[in-house]
């Protein structure tokens, strides 16, 4: 008589919530709330979606509740899996093989329009302990450079050499440990807007008062037709909430003084002035 073992397959939902001793519904809810929230269209994750987004931070044993992984839904479907360099730095010091890296910066500095003085390129070298020769890779300024997104500074424009050094050192430790299937955040970004232009593709061109939304006899724009991204909406919210603003607080001056009811429907090139409501304390 044959025996027959029975294999019962274990959910990725089961195992990435027992790393954190949780139950495998309450840690799905908790991956809903916390992490995977809904797109700005308001689209909600699928279970699939969440699933697929496990995979990665499993496969590289990133921790999602501190932000070393976190993703986006996918316009087309399926999700963007965004990692920063703490987490890139994580998967790299796990390596076994790993033995250290150098960084070199050119003598040569330029500065790009509305940043700081920065060496014209970064090169990173990482050595192996099963290698004889280090893999470089070498990332120039003006090539990965984002300017000012609607007149407000970005991490580029404040921390040029930072970002620069950051850059570098994702992109070489991808190359040196074969790392695919996630994402940096400027990636990312470029990806949502590269997906919401093609939505736009062949629809009418509609002319945006110039004027900004909530001045003396100001009528709010009709249709929307460059709305903030997804992380701008997280730096607003990450500001205003830091300020002791609530989201009813967020949505009432939009309704007051903005004439839009959505985050989603401020628009880029007032997206300063917004966030400027929110830079003070909350008089209470």
């Amino acid at each position: 008589m044959v025996d027959k073992k029975i294999v019962k397959r274990v959910s990725v939902i089961s195992i990435m919530a027992a790393k954190f001793n949780l139950d495998a519904d309450i840690f799905l809810n908790t991956i809903k709330a916390t992490v995977m929230k809904p797109s700005k269209d308001g689209r909600i994750p699928t279970n699939e979606e969440i699933a697929a987004f496990l995979v990665v931070a499993n496969k590289y044993n990133l921790d999602p509740f501190t932000n070393e992984i976190y993703a986006f839904p996918n316009k087309k479907g399926g999700i963007i899996p965004i990692v920063g360099v703490d987490g890139f730095t994580t998967i790299m010091n796990r390596q076994p093989n790993f033995n250290g890296y150098d960084m070199i910066y050119a003598e040569e500095e330029i500065t790009m329009e509305g940043g700081k003085s920065c060496p014209e390129w970064a090169e990173i070298k990482i050595y192996h302990k099963d290698r004889e020769h280090p893999t470089i890779v070498r990332e120039y300024l003006d090539e990965v450079y984002i300017p000012a997104r609607s007149g407000f500074p970005g991490p580029w424009q404040t921390h040029t050499k930072r970002m620069l050094r950051h850059k570098a050192l994702i992109q070489a430790i991808r190359v040196a440990f074969g790392i695919t299937g996630i994402y940096d955040p400027d990636e990312a970004e470029r990806i949502l807007e590269a997906q919401v232009a093609e939505d736009k593709v062949g629809k009418p061109i509609v002319e945006i008062p110039q004027e900004i939304p909530g001045g003396a006899g100001a009528e709010p724009p009709t249709l929307l037709e460059n709305p903030i991204t997804v992380l701008q909406k997280n730096k607003l919210f990450a500001q205003a909430k830091g300020n002791g603003y609530t989201e009813d607080d967020i949505h009432k001056v939009l309704a007051d003084k903005y004439g839009v009811d959505s985050v989603m429907k401020i628009q880029r090139d007032w997206f300063d002035n917004v966030l400027q409501d929110f830079s003070t304390p909350k008089v209470k």
